[in-house]
Parts: C-alpha cells; sequence; structure tokens
C-alpha cells in the first residue's frame, strides 16, 4: 500500500501565492523539494483525497488525467481541499473516453449541499452534474467501501461547526491514516482505533506549523504531532515500523524542506514533498 504525496503546502502554498517573504524567497530560489503545492494525495494510484484547485497540475506531473480516477474523498470545503469551479470539466463535451462513466465524491452531508447548490446556482444545472458524478455522505465512524479499499471517515479539529475529516484508509492488512487538516484532536479517535485492534503502517500528520508553536488551533506543530504519535504508541495502534511523515506545511513555520527535514529528525519523523511516494 503506498501513498504518493502530490501536494504538501498549505492553503497558500510556497512560495505563498502573493507573498515575498524571506521563507518564500529561499524557496523559490532553492526551487525541487522546497516547492510545495496545496494539499493532495494519491493512495495505491487508485484513491485521490481531496480536489482542490491544484489537481490539474499534479496530474500534469504525473503525465496522466484523471479520466482513470473513480473515488475522490474529501476532507472539508475550504478551498484549496474542494474546487468546485473544476468539475464541469468532467462533463459533457468536456471529457472524453471516461474510464467509468461516474466519479464518487465521498464527502460530509452538508459540503455535498453546498457543492449542489453552488453548482446549479453559478455553473450547471445539478441534474446535469449527476449524470456524471455520485455523491456519497460520510459520517464519522462509519466505514465505507470503495475500490476494495475501507474508508473510515473520522472527526478532524478544522472547521467548525462543519464536519471535516482525517481518514484511515485499510486494504489487504494494510492501513494509512491520513491526518490533515486538523488540529490536535481529543482521545476519541484513539479510542476507536484501540478499541477496533486498529493498526496503522503509515501515519501521516498535518505539520502546518513546523516546529513553532503558534497561537491557532485548527493545525499542528511538530511538538503536537509527537504527541498523537505518542498517545497512538501507547494504545498499540503504531509501533516502531510505522512510517511517520509530515505535510502540509506554511511559510509562516520558517522553515523551507532541508530545514524541515532537519527539525522533524529530532522527532523521529520524516517529511514529505511533492510527488514523494511511501509504500507500507
Amino acid at each position: 500500500m503506498k501513498i504518493q504525496y502530490l501536494g504538501t503546502g498549505a492553503a497558500e502554498g510556497i512560495p505563498a501565492i502573493f507573498c515575498d517573504c524571506e521563507v518564500c524567497r529561499r524557496a523559490m530560489r532553492a526551487g525541487g523539494k522546497n516547492i510545495m503545492t496545496r494539499s493532495q494525495a494519491l493512495i495505491d494510484d487508485t484513491i485521490l483525497i481531496d480536489f482542490a484547485g491544484d489537481t490539474y497540475g499534479h496530474f500534469l506531473k504525473l503525465g496522466r488525467t484523471l479520466s482513470g480516477i473513480e473515488h475522490v474523498f474529501v476532507t472539508h470545503s475550504h478551498a484549496d481541499h474542494l474546487s468546485i469551479d473544476d468539475m464541469p470539466n468532467r462533463c459533457a463535451g468536456m471529457a472524453y473516453n471516461l474510464s467509468a462513466p461516474k466519479l464518487t465524491m465521498y464527502m460530509s452531508r452538508e459540503v455535498i449541499e453546498q457543492v449542489r447548490r453552488r453548482l446549479d446556482a453559478d455553473i450547471m444545472p445539478i441534474a446535469e452534474a449527476e449524470k456524471f458524478y455520485t455523491f456519497v455522505s460520510l459520517e464519522y465512524y462509519k466505514p465505507v467501501t470503495a475500490a476494495g479499499y475501507t474508508v473510515t471517515p473520522l472527526p478532524a479539529r478544522h472547521k467548525p461547526p462543519e464536519q471535516t475529516f482525517v481518514f484511515l484508509i485499510e486494504k489487504d492488512g494494510k492501513s494509512i491514516f491520513y491526518g490533515n487538516d486538523t488540529g490536535i484532536f481529543g482521545d476519541e479517535i484513539d479510542n476507536y482505533l484501540a478499541e477496533n485492534k486498529k493498526h496503522i503502517d503509515i501515519l501521516s500528520l498535518d505539520c502546518t506549523k513546523g516546529d513553532r508553536e503558534q497561537d491557532y488551533y485548527v493545525h499542528m506543530s511538530m511538538r503536537e504531532c509527537r504527541t498523537i504519535a505518542d498517545r497512538f504508541s501507547a494504545r498499540g495502534i503504531i509501533d516502531a515500523k510505522t512510517q511517520i511523515v509530515m505535510t502540509h506545511f506554511s511559510h509562516n513555520c520558517g522553515m523551507i524542506y532541508d530545514e524541515l527535514v532537519a527539525a522533524a529528525k529530532k522527532y523521529g519523523f520524516t517529511v514529505a514533498y511533492d510527488g514523494r511516494t511511501v509504500e507500507a
């Protein structure tokens, strides 16, 4: 089982879209792994997590289109994770030779309603959109099956009062915990995973703050990620073989890629970059 990080930046990206700060200038000069587009991930080339405006660019880099993608799980409705404006590009007159007649998008009930209203009011009749899309409503702790994977939506701490998700993704005895966007969450997730005897092979966590402690509670720092990892370890959810990966970085963390790698090493973590693949 593998996860490929298509994008590893926060909403503004690195370099940030309108920014000329010292971190963004250094990232631009260094290039390569220091350039971080908006966060998105692909599981086994099959399950796509989030559908942001950078999706088109991500798939150009992969050398492929989205014609073969049939399942998209959406964490929440922020624009860097859900681009409603791009959805008509899969519809009649815009896309041909699709491998499946419909793309299934899994979201909270309120986000589905938001998508339906926006499409119907501003972009295209919802009846036309639903010829090309199927919308599946997610609920906390209720697993769904997609392409042979079991995906369990768990509560993120991110955009109250909207239901926002982190995901446990399982197949053939392997599992990935995709844990962004979220602040440090309570032990209800720990309890669920431990009580259901879940073991995580790849633990992917939000690290928007980098190695800084900052005020906002809807993202995490390396220290907070270490707290989550220690809690999971104490409950037997992860072990020494679990790969722990940080992603979703902001220029506000004050570091470019190599500096993030050095800081993360102190906590026992590795750092994602755009295009990186981690396999269990």
